[in-house]
């Protein structure tokens, strides 16, 4: 502040010398000049005024004001003194000296106060971008905070799902309750993948009584009430319940839980509930709920299959049908699609050399079962979810089935396809799944393929044979 004032102080007087030394020296460049009429009175312009004029239009009115007394008092003096032959005092040329100076001096006032405009605008842009700057480095820096925290955290949902099918075969291999067994394991991927700081799981009876306490649980969480409306909310629908923020129902701010995720197999049968008290808020928005939706039948399923591991005759059958179940249920919440392809082949050779390709070109969500329904023939099937058509069809080119000769390939409607390699070595039958797909109907279509290696069906819509790869 100190200097500022100093400078201020420096720059005033230059001002003042600059005025002063600018009003002397025009009479005595009129001296050099002319030394008869150095006051430029007799000429028919009259320069004198160039130095009001300059000094005004630069510093202001004050100043050209000081400079034009400056030159009236040495024309005064000059006049009186008889420095020059001037018969009549040059009142004409002293007021159009004033005029001038105050013409120029308002001229300079005007540009003035849009300087100050202008620089006042930038002042007030400058403090905004710095605000702004200061603002962006925060988030930036915070951005990339978050970055190092998620980093290894995995957030998408088919990873989150390809997840859970590994905890599920490693809490297999465990003995006791179901619920019990797979609880802490439920509470990890949910805190993991959800973000959920206290929940607790809770048993369900066969008449849909939910048990006070908890199985396992994350954090401390309270007993659960039959009464809670989320709870009972759940339990009527079997859908996940959340809490309304904004709701005129004053039901809904008696509950402690902000999420019930109710554990429900593809037989609608309610094994338990996970009931969420504490989770951050913005993590509660629709693609969570998808992702608890989807959590809690997958969790569902795993339940309903160690409670029924001993006593499957078929366990690879019963898995299909209740994978492919869940999914067509996937399909219909999350407007996904989804493919089954069902392979047969007949050479010993080539099943060999095809099944590793397959156990090698599975995605983590994909799952493949294997059926021998005769001597001859072994038959692939491969479920593929959240998959299109060209997605199966790039699969197939992975594994070099879709390379071999092509024989035949048919089109059983716009979500069925049927494919012949090798002379009828190697078969490939094609479901495209979608919210409109019947369960039995695609059951029985697979389950007579992997018998017969072929589906009688009158209805095809297009046919095509070729010796090409491309259909």
């Amino acid at each position: 502040m100190k200097n500022q004032i100093l400078l201020l102080g420096e720059l005033e007087k230059t001002k003042w010398v600059e005025s002063i030394a600018i009003a002397l020296l025009l009479p005595v460049c009129g001296y050099v000049i002319d030394p008869l009429d150095p006051l430029f009175i007799h000429y028919e312009f009259p320069w004198l005024a160039i130095a009001p004029l300059l000094v005004s239009l630069r510093y202001g009115f004050i100043y050209g004001l000081v400079v034009a007394s400056i030159l009236v008092g040495v024309i005064s003096i000059g006049f009186y003194e008889e420095w020059v032959e001037i018969s009549v005092y040059p009142k004409e040329m002293i007021i159009g000296l004033v005029i001038l100076t105050m013409i120029s001096a308002e001229f300079h006032e005007v540009w003035n106060r849009k300087i100050k405009l202008i620089e006042n605008r930038y002042d007030h842009l400058r403090i905004r971008m710095n605000k702004f700057s200061y603002t962006y480095q925060l988030i930036k820096a915070s951005h990339y905070q978050l970055e190092q925290h998620l980093a290894n955290q995995t957030k998408s949902l088919r990873l989150a799902l390809s997840d859970l099918e590994k905890q599920i075969e490693s809490l297999e291999k465990k003995d006791g309750d179901s619920h019990i067994t797979i609880g802490n394991g439920i509470l990890k991927i949910f805190s993991q993948y959800v973000n959920v700081q206290v929940a607790g799981i809770y048993a369900v009876t066969e008449q849909q009584d939910v048990n006070a306490e908890p199985i396992a649980y994350l954090g401390r969480p309270a007993n659960a009430s039959p009464e809670d409306p989320l709870i009972k909310s759940a339990l009527k629908n079997g859908c996940v319940t959340s809490i309304r923020v904004e709701s005129g129902d004053d039901e809904m701010t008696t509950t402690e839980a902000i999420v019930v995720v109710p554990l429900v197999d593809v037989y609608q049968k309610i094994w338990g509930i996970v009931v969420i008290y504490e989770m951050p808020l913005f993590a509660l928005h629709e693609s969570t709920m998808d992702l608890f939706a989807v959590l809690g039948g997958k969790i569902g399923d795993l339940i309903k299959r160690r409670a029924e591991f001993l006593h499957i005759n078929s366990k690879d059958r019963k898995s299909f049908e209740r994978k492919l179940s869940r999914t067509i249920q996937e399909i219909a919440q999350l407007n996904e699609s989804a493919v089954v392809v069902a392979i047969s082949i007949s050479s010993i050779e080539l099943q060999q050399k095809f099944l590793t390709k397959f156990q090698n070109e599975l995605r983590g969500a994909d799952e493949m079962w294997i059926f021998s329904e005769n001597s001859d023939s072994q038959f692939f099937l491969v479920l593929q979810p959240y998959t299109t058509e060209e997605g199966t069809n790039e699969f197939l080119n992975r594994t070099e089935i879709a390379k071999l000769p092509l024989v035949e390939s048919v089109y059983h409607g716009l979500d069925r396809k049927s494919s012949t390699y090798c002379n009828g070595d190697v078969s490939t039958y094609m479901w495209v799944l979608n919210e409109e797909t019947s369960r039995e109907k695609i059951l029985l279509e697979i389950y007579q393929f992997c018998k017969k290696g072929f589906i009688d069906n009158k209805g095809t819509v297009g046919k095509y044979a070729s010796n090409s790869n491309t259909v």
